[in-house]
């Protein structure tokens, strides 16, 4: 009687043999998918505020190409908008991005600079996800001297 119950027990208790297993290894599938987004997400968020930064500076670095001429002949500053376009990507180029990433919008009064590019992943990848696309863009414009100071005597 004893063998039979013994050998009733265990035909009952296979058919839960590696349920546990399966549902570990779910858990750890979804652990590292969220420590992926974590992971690479701030990789993300960090490119991006690096590409705002260097979009900023290229902006920065065009809108100091004044027309000379302009400027001499008593009118007001002016941004020379070839020369701009040229350094902004320039100073891209020099940074690392390549020219078909960026775009500079370039006129007598400010330069527009947009920069785009991938940042690769590495535990999303385990979901095919292999990269984000970050952009940036910035504005600048010529100032020429001091017009105002805050709280100044």
């Amino acid at each position: 009687m004893t063998r039979r119950l013994r050998a009733a027990v265990r035909l009952a208790g296979t058919d839960d043999r590696g349920s546990a297993s399966a549902f570990v290894v779910g858990l750890i599938v979804a652990l590292l998918v969220v420590a992926g987004l974590v992971s690479d997400a701030g990789r993300a968020v960090n490119a991006r505020v690096a590409i705002v930064d260097d979009a900023e500076q290229a902006a920065r670095v065009a809108a100091n190409q004044i027309n000379m001429t302009a400027l001499r002949g008593g009118g007001r500053p002016q941004v020379d908008p070839v020369r701009a376009t040229s350094e902004a990507l320039d100073f891209l180029a020099a940074r690392g991005y390549a020219t078909s990433r960026a775009s500079v919008s370039a006129d007598v009064d400010a330069v527009t600079v947009t920069v785009s590019d991938e940042v690769p992943t590495t535990l999303l990848q385990l979901v095919l996800i292999d990269s984000f696309t970050v952009q940036g863009t910035a504005t600048a414009r010529a100032a020429v001297g001091i017009e105002s100071e805050i709280g100044g005597p």
